[in-house]
């Protein structure tokens, strides 16, 4: 066979090859196919902004913050009827006595006893995070201020003398109780001081053990 007679069969059967779609190439109608598969399942991976499972990861880290009535309560139970504050004070009686404001914290609960001659008292502020500090300087200065102005009230002074306060996370919390003292007034104001202190460190593991639950 001549060369241009060998020339031509080579070039009828590349043309012929090229028509035929021959080789490993893929069909027209398989390739949308699997494209259209690959979109599907990247559709069903991707999780679009405010989705329920973007949602459940923020509900699972996001901060729960305790209930303060429930706070009392907690206390208030484990205390029984040796928990006297009962009257709660309102937002302008709390800076009246501490100088703790409405804008330096998110919530509040501040209780006195139902009597002035009686000084038992929980407040618990949950301070705003730039006014932690500030709280509990307020709350110091005014605990130094009860000690001073009881001191002709020997039972009242004890109780102000065994106050505590204590910083909880954001929670800043202050408790002077002790309720009837007159069970140990007879043993000297050490014994009643010790008495109270011991109410007071009752109070503040059960807002501990509830602000940390």
């Amino acid at each position: 066979m001549s060369e241009k007679k060998i020339w031509i069969v080579f070039t009828i059967g590349l043309i012929l090859c090229i028509l035929s779609g021959c080789g490993d190439s893929t069909p027209t109608g398989e390739m949308v196919n699997r494209q259209k598969s690959v979109t599907e399942q990247n559709e069903m991976l991707e999780i679009p902004v405010g989705s329920s499972q973007v949602k459940n990861e923020e509900q699972d880290t996001k901060k729960t913050f305790p209930i303060l009535s429930e706070l009392r309560e907690e206390v208030k139970e484990e205390l029984g009827e040796r928990y006297w504050p009962e009257i709660p004070l309102s937002e302008e009686e709390l800076e009246q006595k501490t100088g703790i404001s409405r804008d330096m914290y998110i919530e509040y609960l501040a209780e006195n006893a139902d009597t002035e001659a009686n000084v038992d008292m929980m407040i618990i502020i949950h301070a705003k995070e730039d006014y932690v500090g500030t709280v509990e300087q307020a709350l110091e200065d005014y605990r130094i201020r009860m000690i001073e102005e009881n001191r002709k009230y020997p039972q009242n002074w004890c109780k102000a003398e065994a106050s505590r306060m204590e910083t909880i996370e954001n929670y800043v919390c202050f408790v002077q109780l002790g309720a009837d003292t007159s069970i140990v007034s007879g043993k000297g104001k050490e014994d009643i001081i010790s008495y109270c202190l011991e109410e007071n460190e009752r109070a503040v593991d059960i807002l501990e053990k509830a602000i940390f639950r």
